[in-house]
């Protein structure tokens, strides 16, 4: 998939960048390609002097948030109505859906930051959010700065490792499974600190 993401970008020349872009936005529709691969080739191409690491962090950030975009409206306006439809279901299941909607219930807006690094989690939570309506600022508000720490990062592995793609892939490999149990030890961490808020209340409501 790399591969095939490199090729169709260096054939694109100066339309690298918004080759990424399609690509980027596509993901929000659905197309099944991590997110994470076209915004490491922008950073390869960074390597090899195609284009400057602003342009690429503009794009990449502009994309992601787009494609997060249509999945949030996506929710908001058709809600469970998508799950009609053979395809859509088969993009946004409605399993997930509902595993997302326990785990908001749980952690509340915090799972809208944690969404983005937890890979099949994205587009669940993002559309089961729109599907609740809660406010699209709030929303763009944490999505952007999960995707402020998510985007750079990605862009800067692709500059690092962008003349070596077999240690590219395993970088990729080992950051995304090392951000996943990150986020777990966290998710761990807000859920034991619940635990003890409600017994610390539920102990100063007795005295």
């Amino acid at each position: 998939m790399l591969n095939f993401i490199i090729d169709t970008v260096s054939e694109g020349n100066k339309a690298s960048l918004w080759i990424i872009f399609i690509i980027l936005i596509a993901c929000g529709l659905g197309l099944p390609i991590p997110e994470d691969i076209p915004i490491v080739v922008s950073g390869m191409l960074i390597s090899d002097s195609s284009v400057n690491f602003k342009n690429a962090f503009i794009v990449c950030l502009s994309g992601v948030l787009i494609g997060d975009s249509m999945i949030y409206w996506a929710g908001r306006l058709w809600g469970t109505r998508i799950f009609e439809h053979r395809i859509t279901a088969r993009i946004i299941k409605p399993k997930v859906v509902r595993s997302s909607s326990k785990a908001f219930k749980k952690y509340g807006n915090k799972i809208i930051f944690f969404g983005r690094f937890i890979p099949g989690l994205r587009a669940p939570v993002f559309f089961f959010v729109g599907m609740v309506k809660k406010p699209f600022w709030l929303f763009i508000a944490i999505d952007g700065f999960a995707a402020l720490i998510s985007v750079p990062l990605w862009v800067y592995i692709g500059k690092i490792f962008g003349d070596n793609i077999p240690a590219l892939e395993n970088a990729i490999k080992e950051l995304k499974t090392g951000t996943f149990f990150v986020i777990l030890f966290l998710i761990v961490l807000l859920f034991i600190g619940n635990i003890v808020k409600k017994r610390f209340v539920k102990a100063f409501e007795k005295v």
